[in-house]
């Protein structure tokens, strides 16, 4: 196998209860949720909106130093 010449410290450590790695060809699928995420309510926007403000504050004002 490929890592058989490294040594063991850069191996990559598999966890052995971990589940099998998948076959050639096959491809992760994503999961579609079975209910749909309800949109972000009032509260959620604005505290994002502050973050952002907060976000661009401290960038302006590290500018500004």
């Amino acid at each position: 196998m490929a890592d058989d010449d490294k040594p063991a410290e850069v191996r990559a450590s598999h966890d052995p209860h971990g589940t099998p790695p998948l076959a050639d060809g096959d491809r992760v699928r994503r999961a579609v949720p079975s209910v749909p995420t309800p949109p972000p309510t009032t509260r959620q926007k604005a505290v994002a909106i502050l973050i952002v403000v907060i976000v661009v504050v401290a960038v302006v004002i590290g500018a500004l130093r």
